[in-house]
């Protein structure tokens, strides 16, 4: 069981932010289309696991928009094809508009990246990120770390003990 202190918020640090636009085409009859907003790559190597996400948008008034998108979580395989990019899609979060999204992702690798996908009908979008800098343990990793830690060491005496003792 995975045991953290996500309501302190000593524990998160801001790390990414930035606004995007879609970029507006003008029409022959004096109207602009709007082309999607790509994937939003951040530039960043990732070790934390937990993130908390917001993402926001000028919603149209009377809409019921909540859906913001996906966050993607990506490893690098150390497999290349063609001399592309390495990096897999393991993990698709959805995200909703203004609300701070708590994702967890499972600890598969020493680190990762992701990218943020808005919608293809935002015409503007707005992303801070946070990761979660407190503690992060697992029971199971905390009875392993005892063992090899305390429980090894103090049995390891105890056989040096009785060793000592017979060769009197």
């Amino acid at each position: 069981m995975r045991v953290v202190e996500l309501n302190n918020s000593n524990n998160w640090e801001s790390i990414y932010s930035t606004s995007v636009a879609a970029v507006q085409v003008p029409m022959q009859n004096g109207t602009y289309l709007s082309s999607p907003i790509p994937e939003i790559v951040v530039p960043l190597l990732l070790e934390t696991f937990i993130l908390a996400i917001s993402v926001t948008t000028n919603v149209p008034e009377n809409s019921s928009w909540k859906f913001a998108g996906y966050c993607n979580q990506k490893i690098s395989t150390g497999l290349v094809i063609g001399g592309g990019q390495d990096a897999t899609t393991v993990k698709n979060q959805p995200l909703f508009l203004e609300q701070i999204n708590l994702i967890l992702f499972n600890k598969i690798s020493t680190n990762y990246s992701i990218s943020v996908k808005v919608p293809k009908w935002f015409t503007s979008a707005q992303l801070i990120i946070w990761q979660y800098t407190g503690t992060d343990s697992d029971s199971i990793e905390d009875l392993v770390n005892q063992i090899k830690n305390i429980d090894l060491p103090r049995i390891e005496q105890k056989i040096d003990d009785i060793s000592n003792y017979g060769a009197g």
